[in-house]
């Protein structure tokens, strides 16, 4: 029994120790590939949400510029997140809108907000003056 305790001059590791090793880097890893999933899908919709906004600044602008009618469908680059969808209404410059929703029809990419082009102005109101009493 002491010559199994005593390792006075072994080199290498243990089978336990092996395992343990082996056993912290699985959890490791089992807790890392959520973090990297929701990283990927932020990523994809903010590449999404850059690229319909750049094609609606491009297409309002060829329409201002070269006077050709606007697009009644999308025609930007191919989009990232599954089951996304991008709305257009208006015929004219004043009243055409472009609606991406990363949402579409799948419930799966969920929890991301649909954004409308032109974004409406925000809600300003004045700070009031502090009274003072007398």
């Amino acid at each position: 029994m002491n010559k199994i305790l005593k390792r006075k001059n072994k080199k290498g590791f243990t089978l336990m120790e092996m395992l343990i090793v082996i056993g912290i880097i699985a959890v490791l890893v089992a807790i890392a590939i959520p973090t990297f999933s929701g990283a990927k899908k932020k990523a994809e919709y903010a590449a999404d949400l850059a690229n319909v906004r750049a094609w609606y600044a491009e297409s309002l602008t060829k329409n201002m510029a070269e006077d050709t009618p606007l697009p009644t469908s999308y025609t930007g680059p191919e989009r990232k997140l599954s089951g996304s969808t991008v709305t257009i209404t208006g015929t004219k410059a004043e009243d055409f809108k472009v609606v991406y929703d990363p949402n579409g029809t799948t419930a799966d990419e969920s929890g991301y907000p649909s954004v409308t082009f032109p974004t409406p102005p925000a809600s300003i109101t004045p700070p009031t003056t502090p009274t003072t009493g007398g």
